[in-house]
């Protein structure tokens, strides 16, 4: 098992890294009607589309007299600040400046590159010469933007924790059975057996639940309707340090030709502020799915309870420092696994 000591690595403050794509709005929050205001990676940043439809990222903050962007309007594909109506295009500069004809050129804000993706509008924070589309996930491999797949945006969470935190509550499957009751499985996922594979920045936990029986809330979170016995193969991958899956595929040995059921949590995660985090969540279907309004919040019950737990280990690490002691056991293999490797990836 991977041992790692608090002292030299806390999860409650690992730093965030810059040279990544991260997520910082649904596609259809975006629009061009009002700006939107995101944070990432502890910058403000105000988010509109032109008249085109092309998304923009704009440092939220007017260098005239400091006012905020997103409290402003979209006015000629630019942004009007509300204070004195200066007015900045995609690329950051200022396009008017209403009490007169000079524009300085200091008269600027920094335009972050943006791409939309996957539902995603994806944003990268770090020097713009480095952004490279290429780094994106391949989103077709998790059911998004592909044929015969239902795709459905379920909600976005805003938890104040690390967002290393979440990485390691997701990967720790064994607390299904506990925090979670029988919302997503019938019991058996802490005593059942996983293997971890890691390679570059990918941990992959991987669980074999053979013979089990449906649970009400599990038949209607994977569409189990009429079944009486299923095999189950979970998967929690962590694509380091702004992505995170959940696959599960669901098989039927008493139904031969019965094609199996996989059900993906695609959820970005992004730094937003110090020890802030955002977490998306969107819904894909290997079978047909209408993902009712109840489905939904079912999992938004879920991954409130995650919230809170999160939130609250985040505020005893800020109230007693990152030497709190911890004890891991086996099950914590694979968190042990993304801790280590977010901070040998912010050295």
């Amino acid at each position: 098992m991977d041992s790692a000591s608090p002292r030299s690595i806390c999860p409650a403050t690992q730093p965030v890294l810059r040279e990544n794509w991260y997520v910082v709005a649904f596609a259809h929050e975006v629009d061009a009607e009002r700006p939107l205001l995101r944070y990432c990676c502890g910058e403000r940043i105000a988010l509109f589309r032109t008249a085109a439809g092309e998304p923009v990222a704009l440092q939220d903050r007017c260098p005239h007299r400091g006012s905020p962007l997103s409290l402003g309007k979209i006015v000629e594909d630019a942004l009007q600040c509300p204070y004195h109506g200066f007015r900045y295009a995609a690329s950051g500069r200022c396009v008017r400046v209403p009490s007169q004809a000079a524009i300085l050129p200091e008269l600027a804000v920094h335009a972050y590159p943006v791409i939309e993706k996957g539902g995603f509008v994806w944003l990268w924070p770090g020097a713009p010469e480095t952004a490279d589309p290429a780094l994106l996930p391949d989103c077709g491999e998790f059911g998004l933007d592909t044929p015969g797949w239902s795709a459905k945006p379920y909600l976005m969470l805003e938890i104040k924790s690390n967002y290393a935190l979440l990485f390691e509550n997701l990967l720790d499957t064994s607390h299904i059975s506990f925090l979670h009751g029988t919302a997503l499985d019938g019991g058996r996922m802490a005593s059942s057996s996983f293997k971890l594979e890691s390679e570059g920045k990918t941990v992959r936990l991987i669980r074999e639940l053979k013979g089990d029986t449906p649970t009400p809330s599990n038949t209607n979170q994977y569409g189990l309707h009429g079944v009486t016995t299923f095999d189950r193969r979970l998967e929690s991958i962590a694509y380091l340090p702004n992505l995170h899956i959940i696959r599960n595929t669901f098989t039927f040995p008493d139904r031969p030709g019965h094609a199996p059921h996989v059900r993906i949590n695609v959820m970005p995660i992004t730094p937003s502020r110090t020890n802030e985090h955002y977490q998306f969540l969107t819904m894909t279907s290997s079978y047909p799915e209408t993902h009712p309004v109840e489905l939904i919040e079912g999992m938004r019950a879920v991954l409130e309870e995650d919230r809170v737990v999160l939130e609250a280990i985040q505020g005893l690490y800020d109230e007693g420092g990152p030497d709190l002691p911890e004890w891991s056991v086996n099950a914590d293999v694979a968190g042990l696994r993304a801790r280590r490797k977010l901070a040998e990836l912010a050295v």
